[in-house]
C-alpha cells in the first residue's frame, strides 16, 4: 500500500495553520490577562492568609494597627523608627499578656499577675 504523503502534508499543513491563528489569539488574550494589575484578594484568599499566621502574629498586626502602622509602613522606616515601633509593640503585648493572666488567675492583683505572667509567656 502506498500513502501519498503530498496529500498528506497539504493536510497537515492546512490544520497547522488553523490551529496557529485560533492559537495565536488565545496567546494574546492570556498575555493581555497577565499583564493587567492584580487583583484584590477575595474573602475567601484573606481569610487563608489570617488563618495561616500564628496568634502572637496576629496579635502584633493587630497592635501594629492601633498604632497606626501596617507591616509594610513598617518596612519603609528606618531601622531605629522600627527597633522602637517593635519595642512598643512587644511592651503592648507583654501588658495584654499578663492582664489575661490575672483574668485567668481571678483577677488579681498587677503584682501576683506579673509573676505569673512570666510563666504563661514562656510556655
Amino acid at each position: 500500500m502506498k500513502i501519498d504523503t503530498k496529500a498528506l502534508g497539504s493536510a497537515s499543513a492546512a490544520a497547522f495553520a488553523t490551529n496557529r491563528k485560533s492559537g495565536g489569539a488565545d496567546f494574546k488574550a492570556v498575555l493581555e490577562a497577565k499583564q493587567q494589575p492584580p487583583q484584590q484578594p477575595t474573602a475567601a484568599q484573606e481569610l487563608d492568609t489570617y488563618m495561616k499566621k500564628s496568634p502572637a502574629e496576629r496579635m502584633a498586626e493587630m497592635i501594629l494597627k492601633s498604632l497606626g502602622e501596617t507591616p509594610e509602613s513598617l518596612a519603609a522606616k528606618s531601622p531605629a523608627e522600627q527597633a522602637s515601633i517593635m519595642a512598643k509593640v512587644a511592651a503592648l503585648i507583654k501588658q495584654k499578656m499578663e492582664e489575661a493572666t490575672a483574668k485567668a488567675n481571678g483577677g488579681g492583683d498587677g503584682g501576683g499577675a506579673s509573676g505569673a505572667s512570666g510563666v504563661s509567656v514562656a510556655v
